[in-house]
């Protein structure tokens, strides 16, 4: 099932202190359930994972666009038996009114609204026209093993990039991803 091949590392990404082929951290964090969990507890045994982590107190991703349907994207991850959940620097209360507004009602989340998880992974960095900037990053993960991390990927951005890593951890190519929606920007 899990290919031994892992793609080429990539250079380190500025501000992280994992890298592929590392462990997430197994610190404890309030979760959605109301009880303190790690990352190694949010993935099944022997499965794939995807964990949406942005160190920042916002959002971790942006609420969807017009003509974007989260649900429909997570069904194309359930359907590839993919387990997902966001760490975020958010408090519980302010992420689970994040998740009811982004329609992702029963999704798990972990708080590190204390920042010891980001303290430990470090803020991703990304550079642009000579300056640093914090983002966001997907982490793909066989249990808390990771695999690939894509900077502002998320079922937002580069959802199709995303695909393609779970692909490359499941020993599949990567193909072309019909996605399910068709996400519109105009001001009406």
């Amino acid at each position: 099932m899990l290919s031994t091949f892992f793609p080429p590392l990539p250079p380190k990404i500025p501000g992280l202190s994992i890298s592929v082929g590392s462990f997430l951290p197994r610190i404890l964090m309030p979760s959605a359930e109301g009880v303190e969990l790690s990352p190694i507890d949010m993935v099944e045994p022997g499965a794939l994972g995807v964990c949406i982590y942005n160190p920042a107190p916002v959002n971790p991703m942006p609420l969807p666009p017009p003509g974007m349907d989260y649900a429909s994207r997570l069904s194309m991850l359930d359907a590839r038996k993919v387990d997902f959940y966001i760490i975020s620097g958010l408090s519980v209360s302010k992420l689970e009114q994040w998740r009811d507004l982004a329609g992702l009602d029963d999704r798990p989340f972990l708080s590190d609204e204390m920042g010891a998880f980001a303290a430990e992974v470090g803020v991703p960095i990304k550079r642009l026209e000579g300056q640093n900037f914090r983002t966001h990053a997907a982490f793909v993960l066989h249990e808390d093993r990771v695999l690939a991390i894509l900077l502002e990927t998320d079922l937002a951005h580069n959802f199709e990039g995303l695909l393609a890593a779970l692909d490359v951890a499941d020993n599949h190519e990567p193909g072309e991803y019909d996605l399910p929606d068709k996400p519109h920007y105009r001001a009406d």
